[in-house]
C-alpha cells in the first residue's frame, strides 16, 4: 500500500505536466477576453445593428414618422430603446416640433455616437419647426468638429443670412474657413466679429490671432502685425507681453516692414474740442478725418477711397455695427496712413457702403487699425501721437 511522504515536494499529488507554457496561454486568454469586451462596448451597437439589419429586425413602425421628419435613416432598436434616447423619441412621436425634446434627442445622438445625425436633426427642426439660430449653430459646430467644411460653410451662410448681427456666428462661420484653409474669407469673418462688438476689450485673443495667423499663412507678415497691436492695444497692461512683441518682431523680419510699420511723433492742438479733426493721408491723398479711439478700424467713404485709389475686392465684405444698424462695408489695405510728422504702412481700413454714414466734410475716421501702432495721448488743449520704443 502506498502512502503519502511528507517530505516529498509534491505532497504524494501528481507533478504538474503542463509546464511554463500554461501561464502564457492563461494571460492570453485573459487579455483577449478583455480586448473583446472593450471592442464590445465601442462597437456593440453596430454589431447589433448589422445583426438586425441580416435578421431583417424592422424598426419600430411607431418611430418611422420620427425619423423621417428629421431626415435620419432608422436607428437601430438597440440603440433606439435605450432608456434616454427612448423617452426622447417617444415625445418626438407625440410632438414632432417639440423643441426640448429635439434637443436632448440630437445631444443624445451625439452622446451615443451618432454625431452626423444629430446635426440633421438640428438643420430639420430649424428647416421644417421653427427657424433656429441655436439649433444650426449646433449642426455647423457638429459638422465642423467631423471635418465638412463644405456643409458646415453652407448651413454658416444661412444661419448669419438669419441673424446678421450676432458676432458669435461669424467668429464660429470664421474658424471653420480657417480650418478649411480659406484664410481671405476667415479674414473677412474675424474683422466682421470685431466690427460688431461694442467693446473689442471684451474679445478672446483667438479672434486677434485668427487674423494674424490668417495673414501670415498667405505670406502677408507684415498685414499679420496690425492684429496683434490692436489686440495689444484694446489691454495694454494685460496684453502687451514678452510673447506678442517676439511674435511681431518676427513678423516685422520675415516682412521686412520694420522701417515703415510707424515712425515719427507729433502733437496737434485740441482747442478744447470733444470732436477732433485731423488733416489724414492715405496713399498720398489728404482728407478731414474724425480722431476716433473707438473705432476699431480707419474708415473711408466711397468717393475719398476712389481718390485714394484704395485696392477693391468685392469679395471682401464685412459687417459693422454702426448707429444706424448693422451695415455692411469692402475691408482693405491702405499701402500708407500719414498725419503730420506720424506715418504708418500696410492698414486695414473699411469703405462704408453708405457714403452718408460720416456726415458732410468728413472724409473718413482714424480709427484704432492705425492708432494702436502708436503712443497717443489726449490732453484738454491737444492730442500727441509717437511711435512706441
Amino acid at each position: 500500500m502506498l502512502a503519502a511522504d511528507p517530505e516529498d515536494r509534491n505532497a504524494g499529488r501528481l507533478p504538474n505536466r503542463r509546464g511554463w507554457f500554461a501561464p502564457i496561454v492563461r494571460t492570453l486568454v485573459i487579455c483577449a477576453a478583455l480586448c473583446a469586451g472593450i471592442w464590445f462596448y465601442i462597437y456593440g451597437d453596430r454589431v447589433v445593428g448589422y445583426v438586425e439589419q441580416a435578421t431583417s429586425a424592422p424598426p419600430d413602425p411607431a418611430l418611422l414618422a420620427v425619423y423621417q421628419h428629421f431626415d435620419i435613416t432608422p436607428l437601430p432598436n438597440v440603440v433606439a430603446g435605450r432608456a434616454a434616447m427612448a423617452a426622447d423619441l417617444d415625445m418626438l412621436r407625440r410632438e414632432h416640433c417639440d423643441w426640448n425634446a429635439a434637443y436632448k434627442f440630437a445631444t443624445e445622438l451625439q452622446n451615443q455616437g451618432y454625431r452626423r445625425e444629430a446635426a440633421k436633426v438640428f438643420v430639420a427642426f430649424s428647416n421644417k419647426c421653427t427657424p433656429s439660430n441655436v439649433a444650426l449653430s449646433a449642426a455647423v459646430g457638429i459638422l465642423g468638429d467631423l471635418s465638412d467644411f463644405d456643409e458646415a460653410l453652407r448651413i454658416s451662410d444661412d444661419v448669419i443670412a438669419m441673424s446678421p448681427g450676432m458676432p458669435g456666428l461669424y467668429y464660429q462661420r470664421a474658424q471653420i474657413r480657417q480650418s478649411a484653409k480659406k484664410y481671405r474669407d476667415a479674414i473677412d469673418d474675424y474683422y466682421s466679429v470685431i466690427g460688431l462688438t461694442d467693446d473689442i476689450a471684451t474679445l478672446n485673443s483667438t479672434v486677434f490671432e485668427g487674423i494674424s495667423n490668417s495673414y501670415r499663412e498667405l505670406g502677408a507678415y507684415c498685414e499679420a502685425i496690425g492684429p496683434l497691436q490692436l489686440w495689444v492695444s484694446t489691454n495694454p497692461d494685460r496684453n502687451d507681453t514678452a510673447v506678442v512683441r517676439g511674435i511681431i518682431k518676427e513678423y516685422e523680419n520675415e516682412g521686412k516692414c520694420a522701417s515703415n510699420y510707424a515712425t515719427g511723433s507729433d502733437r496737434f492742438p485740441t482747442q478744447g474740442k470733444n470732436v477732433i479733426v485731423a488733416r489724414v493721408s492715405l496713399n498720398g491723398t489728404e482728407g478731414r478725418f474724425i480722431v476716433d479711439t473707438g473705432a476699431s478700424f480707419v474708415a473711408v467713404n466711397k468717393a475719398f477711397a476712389e481718390k485714394a485709389k484704395l485696392p477693391v475686392d468685392d469679395g471682401n465684405g464685412i459687417s459693422l455695427q454702426t448707429a444706424n444698424g448693422v451695415s455692411h462695408a469692402t475691408h482693405t489695405t491702405a499701402a500708407t496712413v500719414k498725419v503730420g510728422k506720424v506715418e504708418a504702412s500696410d492698414i486695414t481700413t473699411v469703405i462704408l457702403d453708405d457714403n452718408a454714414a460720416l456726415g458732410d466734410e468728413i472724409d473718413g475716421l482714424l480709427g484704432r487699425s492705425f492708432l494702436s501702432r502708436f503712443d497717443v495721448t489726449f490732453g484738454s488743449r491737444e492730442w500727441r501721437i509717437e511711435a512706441k520704443d
